[in-house]
C-alpha cells in the first residue's frame, strides 16, 4: 500500500484513531474516525486534553526508544463515555504520528455486557407480556354493574337492555358473574315462620 492509499484508508473505513502532533504534543490534524469519536478539536489542542486522567506531557524520548510499544489510554468521547485505545506513537521528523486501535479486551467486555443487557431486556419483555396476558384474563372475567337499573317496586324484577323483565337473581347471575344461594333473613323468618324463630337462618 503506497502512502496515498494509506492516507485514503486512514480517512475512510479504518476504525483507527489517527492524530498528527507537533513536537510539543499538540494536535495538528486527525482523521475522520477520530473526529467522530473525539469531536472536532481546535488545532493546537494538547493531545493530553483528549485523554482522561492524563495530566503529564508526553515523553517523546520514551516514544523514540520504544517506537513499537503500545500505550493503553482512555479517550474522552463526544458521547460522554470514555473508551480505551491502544496507541502507538511514531516520530516523523518534527512530527509525532499517533495511531490508536480499540482495546479488544474492553470491547469484548462491552460486548458481553451488551449481550447480558439484551437478554435481561428479552426476559423483562417476556415477563411483561405474561403479566399483560394475566391482567387481560382477569379483566375478561370481571363484570360490573353500572348506571341506573330499573327495578319493579313490587316484585323486584329488573328491566334489562332488551326491555324484558328478569328476576333479580337471574339478572345478577348473568351480568355480575356471581352465584346466588337461597337463604332467609331474620325479619322474613319471624314473619313467615314464627314457630321457628329461634332457629338460625
Amino acid at each position: 500500500m503506497n502512502l496515498s492509499a494509506f492516507h485514503e484508508y486512514l480517512n475512510g473505513p479504518a476504525p483507527v484513531l489517527f492524530f498528527r502532533l507537533d513536537g510539543q504534543g499538540r494536535v495538528m490534524s486527525m482523521n475522520n474516525y477520530a473526529s467522530q469519536i473525539c469531536g472536532d478539536l481546535t488545532a493546537g489542542t494538547p493531545f493530553q486534553d483528549v485523554l482522561i486522567d492524563f495530566q503529564e506531557a508526553f515523553d517523546f524520548q520514551k516514544i523514540e526508544d520504544a517506537p513499537s510499544e503500545e500505550h493503553l489510554l482512555s479517550i474522552q468521547t463526544v458521547s460522554g463515555h470514555p473508551q480505551s485505545y491502544l496507541f502507538v506513537f511514531k516520530r516523523l521528523g518534527n512530527l509525532v504520528l499517533a495511531f490508536g486501535r480499540p482495546d479488544m479486551q474492553e470491547m469484548e467486555l462491552l460486548r458481553t455486557e451488551m449481550v447480558a443487557l439484551n437478554q435481561e431486556l428479552v426476559n423483562l419483555t417476556r415477563d411483561l407480556h405474561k403479566k399483560n396476558a394475566e391482567l387481560q384474563h382477569a379483566l375478561d372475567h370481571v363484570k360490573t354493574l353500572q348506571g341506573v337499573i330499573p327495578i319493579c317496586m313490587h316484585c323486584h324484577k329488573i328491566r334489562n337492555e332488551k326491555q324484558v323483565w328478569d328476576k333479580l337473581e337471574e339478572y345478577l347471575i348473568e351480568r355480575a358473574d356471581v352465584d346466588l344461594s337461597h337463604s332467609i333473613c331474620p325479619e322474613c323468618m319471624e314473619k313467615l315462620y314464627p314457630e321457628d324463630g329461634d332457629d338460625e337462618c
